[in-house]
């Protein structure tokens, strides 16, 4: 307990006045102020003492308490001389500063007793409401709560709303649906009672309450509050997709194949990235080959070489005047792996020049290739037979696939049967092909080597020619659409355009495939007619032959082969070149 100035002022003040009006009795009336002080500090100490037993008003008791101390002061005053007045004077004021503490504190003290009580009161008075609530609620039954909004802007906006009450007891924060082409799409705000992903695993209740006929697709919003729901009223995938013809500027512009569930155009990435298309035959596969040859033909950085090792080459022999180059044997394939290998490693030594990471044409001088494989099982099949394993083509085309995207070299394979064994028993195509396309399979079980096993996604429910499952580094999960339906006279046509546009890589940096014949001459013209102009070493190339035994080969074959001294080239003269053709050609 404190005490203040305000007091240590009053306590001396207060003893100081009364001796003074004690000396100034004593001077008036001499002894009879005495006895009559005295007197009044009897009286006043009984008040305080009864006041004190009687619990009467603290305000009463101090303050006879008080007055009884003055009196008992000034008759000491009055009746004592210099010595006794100073030391009444001083116990006066001792004593009043007693008397201001212990006022104070049972001043302070009542105050906690007050405040206590009006605490005590407070909670009474809040438990006695709470009683009453829960009694008005028990004898108030029929209390029916306000309902949920599910107004809307419209008739679909409302129906989803209710539709989502009906099914989760939840009313929805936000609910904006659009028309599309082929239903609408609806962007729903959810509450915080509600996350997405619960409203996902119960979606196939709330499209029960919708009572729609269709299919319902969906996606995560732009906020994690809100989902997206696109709904697809019948299946625009039951009609064929025409083919529409598509030029691109350089070899990053993405592709357009498909059409989606939606109505919109499917393109995907084919810059630096592997392509695999699996499927069985009859459903759109080589469509889809073909589909991708024109759209990269068509790229004036882009340069295409194929393999098709089935007897004859039938699906890629009629887009030959697109390509470069085409292997139809074991040891074609294995020269053109080994070719590529070559590029990649001078490439790479371009790219260190240019402190660069990444293949670009336009900066780097060489084209972006594209090595179609018609039947992957087929080319690992033949390449690998009867040779060593340092020699086989599965590993060859296993190091292809892990090194060559970044240095602008692709692989587009197609098979009807992906498995381990298509892959070189070492991997399996999600590993290596960052673009997997598969129209209908029979077998079921090699889904998993396209899309995973734990997927969900299985190409043996696809039924219609031409529609596709995709999935792409830009498609977090497999996707259907249906391909762009390339008719055989659009396919030629387009082959016949392309073919004017399509340049042939410059003498000196071509890939040279070996040539048939039992004799050295032979060899000579069969490679001299398939690549026109070659130098000594491609002909060396293309024959397995050593220098001397070209140049006596090719003098051989005067006055139908003959030497440029501009070009430092071999060349079959333009009288020879229309036979030899004709005779190729039968």
């Amino acid at each position: 307990m404190k005490l203040t100035a305000a007091d240590l002022a009053t306590s001396t003040i207060a003893p100081s006045i009364v001796t003074g009006a004690a000396l100034i009795a004593e001077w008036q009336y001499g002894d009879h102020a005495a006895v009559v002080e005295f007197l009044t500090a009897v009286v006043t100490g009984k008040v305080a003492f009864v006041s004190f037993a009687k619990k009467w008003s603290p305000s009463l008791s101090w303050g006879a308490l008080a007055m009884a101390g003055a009196f008992t002061q000034a008759g000491v005053t009055t009746v004592g001389g210099a010595g006794p007045t100073a030391y009444a004077w001083l116990v006066s004021a001792a004593t009043a500063v007693a008397a201001r503490l212990v006022y104070k504190h049972h001043t302070r003290h009542d105050d906690v007793k007050l405040n206590m009580e009006a605490v005590k009161l407070q909670t009474a008075l809040v438990g006695q409401q709470i009683r009453q609530q829960q009694l008005t609620k028990l004898t108030t039954p029929d209390a029916v709560p306000a309902g949920p909004d599910l107004s809307g802007r419209t008739v679909e906006e409302r129906q989803m709303r209710t539709a989502v009450w009906e099914a989760l007891r939840q009313e929805l924060a936000g609910c904006l649906i659009e028309t599309t082409d082929v239903g609408w799409k609806a962007v729903l705000d959810l509450p915080p009672t509600l996350d997405r992903d619960t409203l996902r695993s119960r979606w196939p209740r709330v499209a029960g309450a919708l009572r729609v006929d269709g299919a319902f697709h969906l996606d995560d919003g732009p906020l994690s509050s809100q989902l997206v729901v696109n709904y697809v009223a019948g299946d625009p995938l039951d009609t064929a997709v025409p083919y529409e013809s598509e030029r691109g500027a350089t070899f990053l512009d993405p592709v357009v194949i498909s059409r989606d569930e939606f109505g919109q155009p499917v393109a995907i990435e084919m810059a630096y990235s592997h392509t695999l298309i699996a499927g069985s035959s009859k459903f759109g596969k080589s469509t889809l080959v073909r589909l991708l040859a024109i759209r990269l033909a068509g790229r004036p950085d882009t340069v295409l070489y194929g393999v098709d090792m089935k007897p004859g080459s039938p699906e890629l022999t009629p887009m030959r005047p697109l390509l470069q180059d085409l292997a139809s044997t074991p040891e074609e394939a294995h020269a053109l792996m080994d070719w590529m290998k070559a590029e990649l490693d001078e490439r790479g030594a371009i790219l260190a020049d240019h402190g660069d990471q990444e293949w670009i044409p336009a900066k780097h001088g060489r084209p972006a290739v594209y090595v179609i494989v018609d039947e992957h099982a087929e080319l690992v099949r033949q390449g690998d037979k009867g040779r060593k394993k340092s020699e086989r083509i599965s590993d060859k085309v296993e190091s292809f696939l892990a090194l060559n995207r970044a240095y602008g070299i692709h692989m587009i394979s197609a098979t009807q049967q992906p498995s381990s064994g298509v892959f070189g028993g070492k991997t399996d195509a999600r590993g290596n092909y960052a673009n997997r396309i598969s129209t209908r399979m029979n077998d079921r079980a090699h889904a998993m080597f396209v899309f995973g096993r734990a997927s969900g996604y299985n190409p043996g429910d696809l039924t219609k020619p031409g529609e596709i499952l995709v999935n792409t580094p830009d498609h977090a999960r497999p996707f259907r659409s249906r391909v762009q339906w390339l008719r055989g006279e659009d396919f030629r046509r387009e082959v016949a355009r392309l073919a004017r546009e399509t340049a042939k890589a410059p003498v000196g940096k071509r890939l040279i495939l070996p040539a048939p014949g039992s004799s050295n001459q032979e060899k000579i013209r069969n490679a001299l007619v398939k690549y026109g102009n070659m130098q000594r070493r491609e002909l060396e190339q293309a024959t397995g032959l050593g220098e001397k035994q070209v140049l006596d080969a090719a003098r051989a074959l005067r006055p139908d082969v003959e030497r440029c001294e501009d070009t430092q080239t071999w060349r079959i003269v333009p009288a020879a070149a229309w036979e030899a053709q004709a005779i190729a050609s039968p």
